[in-house]
């Protein structure tokens, strides 16, 4: 019983002691003035959308110079809310150190296509199916998609094309426009060889390949797998042993079990 009692009374210490220990670790970092504000990107490629500066100009617009104020003066939850809330940033991380220094960690969005409208509106969709306005910092090699496209960003930059594809009360391009543009990018093959998709005034996709120079009609997003397995045994089995890839105008992939080509 008295073991018990003195493990019972230990352990009693032992976390009132690291409570004393948390809360002055906490008082001293309240009253430790920040000596530096570190900024780390993580990015996949080279294109860098929202740079350190413009981070540190989003601070200071917020919060004023942090540098000099005391921790407790800083609302870090504020500024790491305020970047995730940024239209090129797809999360952030923000803690401070008991040394005085403001830890910053942003995750960038990845651009897979750019969209352009019938109003010459641009934007781009992510890999995760978020949209991005345009940026002076980056013009990234992406899938470009255009034609007959109402959608604008201004109505829909709020949004996400994978969550809306299962929305029925969503009738629109985008979620369509996604599933191809991530299908081509997950793909290595389609990724160098499909460079534009155009929407024609039936909704229906063509897309334009970098070799050969055929329009490949796609039709809507249905089969979408079979259809681009039926195009690359044309191209392993078909083009490559006749070696006629510019003979021929149009790919018609829209119906199942044939290929239709048209002749220039």
């Amino acid at each position: 019983m008295i073991k018990r009692i003195l493990i019972i009374s230990g352990w009693v210490v032992l976390v009132a002691g690291a409570t004393v220990l948390l809360g002055f670790a906490k008082s001293k970092r309240n009253n430790t003035p920040c000596k530096s504000v570190d900024i780390l990107i993580s990015q996949r490629g080279t294109d860098l959308f929202i740079t350190p500066d413009e981070i540190r100009a989003l601070i200071i617009k917020d919060q004023g110079v942090v540098e000099g104020k005391t921790m407790n003066k800083i609302n870090l939850l504020e500024i790491e809310q305020m970047l995730k809330d940024n239209p090129y940033i797809t999360n952030a991380q923000v803690y401070a150190t008991l040394d005085g220094d403001i830890k910053i960690k942003v995750a960038k969005k990845n651009p897979i296509a750019r969209i352009i409208n019938e109003n010459d509106d641009s934007y781009y969709v992510d890999s995760a199916g978020y949209f991005m306005p345009l940026t002076d910092n980056a013009t990234p090699r992406v899938l470009i998609v255009n034609g007959l496209i109402s959608d604008s960003y201004a109505v829909n930059y709020k949004s996400n094309a994978k969550k809306m594809e299962s929305d029925t009360s969503v009738h629109c391009l985008l979620p369509s426009i996604y599933k191809i543009a991530s299908y081509i990018n997950h793909d290595p093959f389609w990724k160098a060889q499909i460079t534009q998709v155009y929407v024609d005034s039936a909704k229906e996709f063509t897309l334009i390949p970098r070799v050969g120079g055929q329009r490949i009609i796609l039709g809507d997003t249905s089969n979408l797998k079979p259809k681009f397995d039926k195009l690359f045994t044309l191209y392993k089995e078909g083009f490559n042993s006749n070696g006629k890839w510019n003979e021929y105008a149009t790919i018609n992939l829209k119906y199942k079990h044939q290929i239709i080509c048209t002749k220039k």
